[in-house]
């Protein structure tokens, strides 16, 4: 199973392009909001969730990433920033189809500036950047990564 998450969320208009972005690459993904926050929480999750649900998606709903962590208990962390907020490395789809194999995968976005805080990049087994090293955003390094992944699945 991949576990898609969208971690530290304030916008509601954001998640919801969040979730569109998923489902059009991935609807069999478990997506995950984390630590949803505002109007991101207010009429955000209710949006997703309700997208979600008429798709016959799958949807939780943590108030941190470490307790989304701790629930899934996936093989594998990947934290996606750009280089300058901790990635290490370039995405490698092939190693993550692999992870998928071995067990549950879970790819964390950062959904406001400044991403995924330094103590949660922490709980990942690897922080990686996508298409760029520089930031592009966490919708469109969403969708560039899970573009990278279907392509090699196919």
């Amino acid at each position: 199973m991949i576990a898609i998450v969208y971690n530290n969320v304030g916008s509601a208009g954001k998640i919801e392009g969040f979730v569109e972005i998923v489902l059009g690459f991935m609807p069999e993904a478990l997506i995950v909001i984390s630590h949803p926050y505002g109007s991101g929480a207010q009429t955000g999750v209710p949006a997703a969730s309700k997208r979600i649900f008429k798709s016959g998606g799958k949807l939780l709903v943590t108030s941190s990433l470490k307790e989304g962590i701790e629930l899934i208990n996936p093989f594998k962390v990947y934290v996606f920033e750009p280089k300058d907020r901790g990635a290490t490395e370039e995405l490698n789809p092939e190693e993550i189809i692999e992870d998928m194999e071995k067990g549950n995968v879970m790819l964390v976005f950062g959904g406001e500036s400044p991403g995924t805080p330094l103590r949660e990049q922490e709980l990942a087994h690897k922080v990686v950047w996508v298409g760029t090293p520089e930031n592009i955003g966490a919708q469109a390094a969403l969708a560039i990564a899970l573009y990278e992944i279907k392509k090699k699945l196919r």
